[in-house]
Protein backbone atom coordinates (compact mmCIF):
# COMPACT_ATOMS: atom_id res chain seq x y z
CA UNK A 1 0.00 0.00 0.00
CA UNK A 2 1.45 3.37 -1.06
CA UNK A 3 1.13 6.73 0.62
CA UNK A 4 -1.52 7.83 -1.90
CA UNK A 5 -3.65 4.77 -1.14
CA UNK A 6 -3.29 5.38 2.59
CA UNK A 7 -4.40 9.03 2.32
CA UNK A 8 -7.19 8.18 -0.11
CA UNK A 9 -8.64 5.64 2.32
CA UNK A 10 -8.71 8.12 5.24
CA UNK A 11 -10.81 10.87 3.63
CA UNK A 12 -13.41 12.55 5.83
CA UNK A 13 -16.95 12.79 4.62
CA UNK A 14 -17.96 16.15 3.21
CA UNK A 15 -19.67 18.31 5.82
CA UNK A 16 -18.18 16.47 8.80
CA UNK A 17 -16.90 18.82 11.53
CA UNK A 18 -13.12 19.10 11.74
CA UNK A 19 -13.14 18.08 15.38
CA UNK A 20 -15.75 16.80 17.76
CA UNK A 21 -15.12 19.81 20.05
CA UNK A 22 -16.36 22.13 17.31
CA UNK A 23 -19.54 20.09 16.92
CA UNK A 24 -20.39 20.10 20.64
CA UNK A 25 -22.88 22.94 21.35
CA UNK A 26 -22.03 22.77 25.07
CA UNK A 27 -18.39 23.60 24.36
CA UNK A 28 -18.69 27.37 24.06
CA UNK A 29 -14.98 27.93 24.66
CA UNK A 30 -14.31 26.99 21.03
CA UNK A 31 -16.89 29.28 19.43
CA UNK A 32 -16.46 33.01 18.96
CA UNK A 33 -19.10 34.71 21.08
CA UNK A 34 -18.47 38.33 20.09
CA UNK A 35 -16.09 40.16 17.79
CA UNK A 36 -15.60 43.79 16.90
CA UNK A 37 -13.22 46.26 15.31
CA UNK A 38 -12.01 49.45 16.98
CA UNK A 39 -9.87 52.28 15.65
CA UNK A 40 -7.68 54.84 17.36
CA UNK A 41 -9.93 57.52 15.87
CA UNK A 42 -12.98 55.89 17.46
CA UNK A 43 -11.17 55.94 20.82
CA UNK A 44 -10.37 59.64 20.31
CA UNK A 45 -6.64 59.00 20.68
CA UNK A 46 -4.41 61.95 19.86
CA UNK A 47 -1.59 61.74 17.28
CA UNK A 48 1.19 61.79 19.87
CA UNK A 49 -0.30 58.87 21.79
CA UNK A 50 -0.72 56.81 18.60
CA UNK A 51 2.86 57.69 17.58
CA UNK A 52 4.20 56.56 20.98
CA UNK A 53 2.35 53.25 20.80
CA UNK A 54 3.48 52.63 17.20
CA UNK A 55 7.10 53.33 18.20
CA UNK A 56 6.82 50.80 21.03
CA UNK A 57 5.26 48.23 18.69
CA UNK A 58 8.08 48.79 16.18
CA UNK A 59 10.74 48.50 18.90
CA UNK A 60 9.29 45.18 20.08
CA UNK A 61 8.76 43.76 16.57
CA UNK A 62 11.34 40.99 16.11
CA UNK A 63 11.18 40.97 12.30
CA UNK A 64 11.52 44.63 11.25
CA UNK A 65 10.10 43.75 7.82
CA UNK A 66 9.31 47.25 6.59
CA UNK A 67 7.53 48.04 3.32
CA UNK A 68 6.85 44.34 2.84
CA UNK A 69 10.52 43.85 1.97
CA UNK A 70 10.37 46.31 -0.96
CA UNK A 71 12.68 49.23 -1.66
CA UNK A 72 12.04 52.22 -3.94
CA UNK A 73 13.96 50.42 -6.69
CA UNK A 74 11.59 47.43 -6.45
CA UNK A 75 8.44 49.50 -7.01
CA UNK A 76 6.83 49.00 -10.43
CA UNK A 77 3.69 50.38 -12.09
CA UNK A 78 1.83 47.28 -10.85
CA UNK A 79 2.93 47.70 -7.22
CA UNK A 80 0.25 48.89 -4.83
CA UNK A 81 0.89 51.52 -2.20
CA UNK A 82 2.94 49.71 0.45
CA UNK A 83 3.05 51.04 4.00
CA UNK A 84 6.20 50.84 6.10
CA UNK A 85 4.51 49.42 9.19
CA UNK A 86 1.83 47.27 7.48
CA UNK A 87 3.34 44.07 8.89
CA UNK A 88 3.87 45.39 12.43
CA UNK A 89 1.30 43.87 14.78
CA UNK A 90 0.83 43.05 18.44
CA UNK A 91 -1.54 40.99 20.52
CA UNK A 92 -0.77 43.03 23.63
CA UNK A 93 -4.14 44.75 23.99
CA UNK A 94 -6.11 45.00 27.21
CA UNK A 95 -9.54 46.29 28.19
CA UNK A 96 -10.02 47.81 31.65
CA UNK A 97 -13.44 48.84 32.99
CA UNK A 98 -13.34 52.60 33.47
CA UNK A 99 -16.37 54.03 35.20
CA UNK A 100 -19.91 52.74 34.95
CA UNK A 101 -20.17 52.83 31.15
CA UNK A 102 -16.63 53.04 29.79
CA UNK A 103 -13.70 50.82 28.91
CA UNK A 104 -10.08 51.95 28.83
CA UNK A 105 -8.19 50.37 25.92
CA UNK A 106 -4.47 49.77 26.44
CA UNK A 107 -2.00 48.70 23.76
CA UNK A 108 1.51 47.57 24.73
CA UNK A 109 0.68 48.63 28.30
CA UNK A 110 0.03 52.23 27.24
CA UNK A 111 -3.46 53.77 27.40
CA UNK A 112 -4.82 54.44 23.91
CA UNK A 113 -8.24 55.83 24.72
CA UNK A 114 -11.63 55.29 26.27
CA UNK A 115 -14.47 53.46 24.60
CA UNK A 116 -18.07 54.16 25.51
CA UNK A 117 -21.46 53.19 24.18
CA UNK A 118 -22.71 49.83 22.94
CA UNK A 119 -19.28 48.39 22.18
CA UNK A 120 -18.01 49.27 25.66
CA UNK A 121 -21.01 47.61 27.29
CA UNK A 122 -20.55 44.49 25.15
CA UNK A 123 -16.82 44.30 25.88
CA UNK A 124 -17.45 44.68 29.63
CA UNK A 125 -20.05 41.91 29.57
CA UNK A 126 -18.00 39.48 27.50
CA UNK A 127 -14.79 40.15 29.45
CA UNK A 128 -16.48 38.71 32.55
CA UNK A 129 -17.36 35.38 30.87
CA UNK A 130 -14.99 34.81 27.95
CA UNK A 131 -11.34 35.08 26.99
CA UNK A 132 -10.48 38.01 24.70
CA UNK A 133 -8.04 37.70 21.83
CA UNK A 134 -6.98 40.96 20.28
CA UNK A 135 -4.82 41.95 17.35
CA UNK A 136 -3.56 45.48 16.78
CA UNK A 137 -2.39 46.58 13.33
CA UNK A 138 -0.71 49.83 12.35
CA UNK A 139 -2.53 51.71 9.61
CA UNK A 140 -1.19 54.63 7.63
CA UNK A 141 2.23 56.17 8.12
CA UNK A 142 5.12 56.27 5.65
CA UNK A 143 4.55 54.50 2.34
CA UNK A 144 6.10 53.87 -1.06
CA UNK A 145 4.26 53.69 -4.36
CA UNK A 146 4.82 54.09 -8.07
CA UNK A 147 4.35 57.56 -9.55
CA UNK A 148 3.22 57.73 -13.20
CA UNK A 149 4.48 61.33 -13.46
CA UNK A 150 7.99 60.54 -12.22
CA UNK A 151 8.00 57.00 -13.63
CA UNK A 152 9.66 55.80 -10.44
CA UNK A 153 8.93 54.83 -6.89
CA UNK A 154 8.17 57.68 -4.50
CA UNK A 155 7.75 58.03 -0.76
CA UNK A 156 4.75 59.56 0.96
CA UNK A 157 3.08 59.78 4.35
CA UNK A 158 -0.44 59.53 5.73
CA UNK A 159 -1.49 59.95 9.37
CA UNK A 160 -0.72 56.95 11.59
CA UNK A 161 -3.59 54.96 13.03
CA UNK A 162 -4.27 51.74 14.89
CA UNK A 163 -6.87 49.12 14.02
CA UNK A 164 -7.86 46.75 16.82
CA UNK A 165 -9.68 43.50 16.16
CA UNK A 166 -10.94 41.65 19.21
CA UNK A 167 -12.96 38.50 19.67
CA UNK A 168 -14.22 36.74 22.76
CA UNK A 169 -14.39 32.95 22.89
Amino acid sequence: MGLFDFLKGNKKEAGTPYSEADADPDNQAQAVQYETRLTAHELQADKERVQTIVEKMVDEDPFKHYYGGLSLKDVTPLTRRTFKYAEVTTMNVDFQPDGPHGVLVEVEGLPLGQLSGEKAEAIKAYTKKYVPTGFVYVSGGPYIEYSQEEEAGIEGHTPLGLDIFVQFS
